[in-house]
């Protein structure tokens, strides 16, 4: 399509002023080379020794674009948005800005993927349609290969959707279970409240890196060989740490001072994962065969399915309590 390459074509042009405006501002470096892949999707400038630091470390899902880099820029634009005044408008404004960011980064299979659920859910609602997550997710995993059927052999796309399905199936369980509290357990307090809100965070962080890596893990060790042991702690550090810099770097690229503060966020974070990564087996050496990970994720289909039952079972046994 002549237009959607001359589009295409202009956002590259775009994605080269914005990546310059980096290096104007000061960054440069290894904190240059991370913060351009992390919004950007410039990956050419990370060297072997970074690339094997974040693998090892279990944080190499920050350096390629993915559905948590496209849901703090909704976020954002949500923010910005007069959500509550004018919905559907805003609605409509938000899936441009997004649509207009994956062109700009060049259409990666993950950003991609996060969008068309993204846009599919968002179509939904707006037609007061009760939306399932494995439902959008499913539609959008045929829409994609429809359109592109080579992304069925892309290890990114087949990693994006297999975390993605280890959340929607494990996360809310595991959610429930981990933070399931009786109106009367407590006394009501300030302190209670504040305690309950920071025990939710972390347990809803915990959760979400457990089930997405879960997800994965059987792929990982199938391409890659290994699996990182410490990918729990990793991920309570650069989750926080590239929603920092996302956002500092989106500030950087208005104009505004931040190059000092995103470069402090960048050292904290690698030096963080560097130890993480030099901690006793970091990293385990384990390389299965194609049948292997299929075995392995009915295994983990298998489980998933228990895990839920019995969550069932236990929210039924604690509501029948006196």
């Amino acid at each position: 399509v002549p237009y959607l390459d001359d589009a295409i074509s202009k956002m590259g042009e775009i994605r080269k002023d914005l990546a310059s405006r980096y290096t104007k501002q000061g960054l440069e470096g290894e904190t240059y080379d991370i913060v351009a892949a992390m919004t950007l999707g410039e990956k050419k400038g990370i060297d072997k020794e970074t690339r094997k630091v974040f693998s090892a470390s279990g944080g190499a899902h920050i350096l390629a674009l993915s559905g948590m880099h496209l849901s703090i820029l909704f976020m954002l634009i949500s923010f910005l948005l007069p959500t509550r005044r004018f919905p559907k408008l805003s609605v409509i404004a938000e899936m441009i800005a997004v649509w207009a960011f994956v062109m700009l980064v060049g259409f990666h299979p993950s950003v991609t993927r996060a969008a068309v659920m993204l846009t599919v859910y968002c179509v939904a609602r707006m037609m007061s349609r009760n939306t399932r997550s494995m439902d959008v997710l499913v539609f959008s995993a045929v829409l994609l290969l429809v359109i592109f059927p080579q992304w069925l052999f892309d290890v990114g796309f087949q990693m994006s959707f297999a975390a993605m399905t280890g959340i929607l199936l494990l996360y809310g369980p595991i959610y429930r279970f981990l933070t399931y509290r009786r109106e009367d357990d407590l006394p009501p307090s300030v302190w209670v409240v504040f305690f309950r809100v920071c025990y939710n965070c972390i347990v809803g962080v915990a959760a979400i890196s457990f089930t997405a890596q879960l997800g994965v893990a059987p792929l990982v060790a199938h391409y890659f060989g290994n699996f990182p042991t410490y990918f729990l702690l990793t991920n309570f550090i650069v989750t926080p740490a590239a929603f920092l810099l996302i956002i500092l770097a989106a500030g950087l690229l208005a104009g505004l001072p931040l190059q000092v503060p995103l470069s402090v966020v960048f050292q904290r974070m690698n030096t963080s994962l560097l130890w993480i990564t030099n901690l006793p087996y970091s990293s385990l050496e384990i390389r299965l065969s194609a049948w292997q990970t299929v075995l392995m994720y009915v295994i983990i289909i298998a489980v998933c399915r228990l895990v839920a039952l019995c969550v069932r079972k236990t929210d039924r046994f604690l509501r029948m309590m006196p």
